[in-house]
């Protein structure tokens, strides 16, 4: 089994800060897996599955059906809430659990929705929890490498190292990160486990939710998404291939975006209102599911970097975010990391070209950013260039990927 990175963080905050952990991400991704390993390791607790028939008939006749179980009473339990959002009071019903035993027990609750976004439920929760995500596996999960911002910038100014991970690099680009294909590395596993999880999760997940009685023009949707990838996202295109109306797709893609099905990278800008009137990009969890063999490259180090500062955020490490950055030209760099929303490393992707992108070297001299990586997908390439003062790295993509938690 591999080991989760953020699974001490999460033991962390449970014995240290005594708040509940939400742990939403990708159906699929581990959720369930990993919490059943936190509570292997608290010694003592309960699990608990809304889907499971027995469950719910035991919490409804007794919602504090935990407190009679067999414990030292003196020694915290864990109680993990799995799929509890699908329960119509789960809102006032952790609140209540929470406030009345918060001093004898952990709590977990988990799902494949972003559970701090969900309508359902009244009373706040607000302060009673930390959120975090669990994200498919990426190349520096792993193989080890934790989640540490500090370390992330000592490595990025060291010379880097000889790769030894290019077979699980090529093993996670054809297979994907979530856990069940990737240990298989087997195409007809995969092909059945796809199509399988993304009918569950329209099917389902999202239909369970939400009161859409067209579900099939959100499988529509999200079958001409993986042609989308990489280029800002018009709404008013996406429209005309789907005739259907501008609000419907943009609430249908925030819908996705809820479910992790897709995720979304802001335009950089000084002004955040600017940013957000302009296109996104949108990527996917699932980066197997795209044809084209460059999007494909490209969204896998947009899932690694994503996946990146949004760990180091939710941990408290740093202040950090992922846009693209594009000009009045249209000149555009893939990819733009910011701490504390300055400008700290740009990266771009190439399938293949080892010549420094001329738009890579014009936006690093205009931010004067140190440090700007092309990323290629090329094995064995690592060159070290120098222009106006500034370092310019032209590497494999997994010799940086392992550097990323």
């Amino acid at each position: 089994m591999i080991k989760r990175n953020i699974g001490k963080n999460i033991e962390g905050i449970l014995k240290e800060h005594k708040k509940m952990i939400f742990l939403s991400g990708p159906r699929q991704a581990g959720k369930t897996t990993l919490a059943k390993t936190l509570l292997k390791n608290f010694g003592q607790g309960l699990y608990f599955n809304w889907d499971i028939i027995k469950d719910q008939k035991k919490l409804i006749k007794d919602p504090y059906f935990f407190e009679k179980s067999n414990r030292i009473p003196s020694k915290k339990s864990l109680i993990v809430f799995d799929e509890i959002h699908k329960y119509t009071e789960w809102k006032n019903y952790l609140k209540g659990v929470y406030d009345g035993y918060g001093d004898e027990f952990s709590f977990i609750a988990t799902g494949s929705g972003r559970l701090n976004l969900f309508k359902k439920g009244g009373d706040s929760l607000l302060g009673r929890y930390f959120s975090m995500q669990l994200f498919p596996l990426s190349l520096g999960e792993i193989i080890g490498t934790t989640p540490n911002w500090n370390t992330f910038k000592k490595k990025l100014a060291a010379p880097f190292k000889n790769s030894t991970s290019r077979k699980v690099y090529e093993q996670l680009l054809k297979y994907s990160g979530f856990p069940e294909p990737f240990t298989k590395h087997n195409d007809e596993f995969y092909n059945m486990w796809f199509q399988e999880r993304k009918t569950l999760l329209i099917r389902e997940d999202i239909r369970n939710a939400y009161a859409i009685r067209e579900i099939s023009n959100i499988e529509v949707l999200s079958n001409i998404l993986p042609e989308k990838i990489g280029a800002p996202l018009s709404i008013n295109s996406l429209r005309e291939d789907i005739k259907a109306s501008f609000d419907s797709i943009k609430s249908w893609l925030l819908i996705l975006e809820q479910f992790y099905y897709l995720f979304k990278i802001q335009p950089f800008s000084k002004s955040i209102a600017r940013a957000l009137k302009k296109e996104p990009k949108i990527y996917l969890y699932d980066w197997v599911e795209i044809n084209n063999e460059a999007t494909r490259f490209e969204n896998m180090v947009a899932f690694h970097l994503y996946k990146a500062v949004n760990l180091w955020r939710s941990l408290g490490q740093a202040d950090t975010n992922l846009s693209y950055i594009r000009d009045k030209e249209k000149r555009e760099v893939d990819f733009l990391i910011t701490e504390k929303g300055r400008p700290f490393l740009l990266i771009e992707c190439k399938l293949n070209d080892e010549t420094l992108s001329a738009n890579l070297a014009s936006f690093q001299n205009k931010l004067k950013i140190p440090i700007a990586i092309q990323i290629i997908n090329k094995k064995n390439i690592c060159k070290k260039l120098k222009q106006n003062g500034l370092t310019q790295w032209i590497l494999s993509a997994d010799k940086f990927l392992e550097i990323l938690p």
